[in-house]
């Protein structure tokens, strides 16, 4: 499996997952991490590597020239274009590691990539091995010849797994538009381990003494915190709100919480490697993403028997909350996700009465799924 980091968050988890339930059932599984520190590691027994192939490249000297001269020349010339020359090359490191990875394990069977970092890395890569897991569509479609240009060298002949039913629909829409064919398509759910999460929502942890509603998510522009609180705070319930996360919104999102004046019951306690308790104890999870290609989350808290409020926004939510939990789904707006909230916490969805609402993302599932895909030249 190819990565491009193993930091906090659901594309990491869910390459994480993978590998782990392959290596539980008894398959030999490396994963191969392209940049940065770990944050999330695999379980022992996995094969883990990591290799940096832009700084292997610049150090030959030849890099170094080649990358200045891609920077400085070709990347303004086709704005967005970075990945392409990088990916040049990289798609020959990539290559060069298999085959000493083969060379010292014997033959691989399935090359699985997941991440739009991972797949601008390597791009240049044929293998008919190779899957690519997609979780989001690049872009809004814009008949273009840079954007075509682009997408060719990601999607073009490209064996392609789309996390969602919606996801793939706006990926083939999008590709369509440009003339561009996949060689294969398929769609296979996110990765859950279900037995551990509801054993780690166990975890004695230090909760708001006062009931509460929770957000398990990365602060960001994406995930909205703002329209949440705004919500929250419209939809004039007595739980206190926890917000469980932390990124590059966080200090906008504190002074949010300071300028309304509600520091006593809007709670931002940073990311937690564990946030399964929080979603235990919750009366209800809010989602409040302006597209959410999953929600990986929205599995997470169903597993942990709490139902989920979401608005109806581009990508896989639809996918996800199916059936009772359907009616959580609220118009995209403040107004709109205040009042599920409330109708969530008044007349919440029963989860335990719909086994198969959770059981579909179950890894031993989903690792069939990827085990079955075809890799025929």
């Amino acid at each position: 499996m190819v990565v491009r980091k193993l930091n906090i968050g659901g594309i990491q988890r869910n390459t994480v997952n993978l590998a782990n339930v392959l290596h539980r059932e008894g398959h030999e599984v490396h994963v191969l991490v392209l940049k940065g520190e770990l944050e999330l590691v695999p379980d022992t027994g996995v094969h883990l590597h990591q290799v940096d192939f832009d700084k292997a490249f610049r150090k030959t000297g030849i890099g170094l020239v080649y990358d200045i001269f891609t920077r400085a020349l070709l990347t303004p010339l086709i704005k967005g274009s970075g990945f392409v020359w990088r990916g040049l090359y990289g798609g020959n490191y990539l290559r060069s590691f298999i085959k000493k990875l083969e060379d010292r394990h014997g033959p691989i069977d399935r090359i699985i990539m997941r991440g739009q970092g991972a797949f601008e890395t390597v791009w240049a890569l044929q293998d008919s091995r190779l899957w690519q897991v997609t979780v989001s569509w690049p872009g809004q479609n814009k008949d273009s010849w840079r954007q075509r240009f682009l997408l060719r060298r990601l999607y073009a002949n490209k064996q392609i797994i789309c996390n969602t039913d919606n996801v793939r629909l706006q990926l083939e829409g999008l590709l369509a538009q440009h003339h561009i064919s996949p060689r294969r398509l398929a769609t296979i759910g996110n990765v859950c381990n279900l037995d551990s999460i509801a054993e780690m929502a166990n975890e004695s942890v230090e909760l708001p003494k006062r009931p509460f509603v929770v957000q398990v998510c990365r602060l960001s522009d994406v995930k909205r915190q703002d329209v949440l609180i705004r919500a929250y705070l419209a939809a004039e319930i007595e739980e206190d709100l926890v917000i469980v996360g932390d990124g590059p919104k966080r200090e906008m999102i504190e002074n949010l919480i300071k300028e309304l004046g509600v520091e006593d019951r809007v709670h931002l306690i940073g990311s937690r490697l564990n946030p399964y308790p929080w979603m235990k104890h919750a009366r209800l999870f809010v989602l409040s993403s302006r597209s959410e290609a999953f929600g990986i989350v929205l599995v997470e808290s169903m597993c942990c028997g709490t139902p989920c409020v979401a608005p109806d926004v581009p990508g896989g939510v639809r996918n996800v909350l199916i059936n009772d939990q359907a009616r959580l789904i609220s118009e995209d707006s403040i107004e709109g996700l205040a009042a599920k909230i409330r109708e969530g916490l008044a007349n919440p969805p029963v989860i335990d009465s719909d086994p198969e609402l959770i059981e579909r993302f179950r890894d031993t599932r989903i690792m069939e799924a990827f085990l079955s895909l075809p890799t025929d030249k």
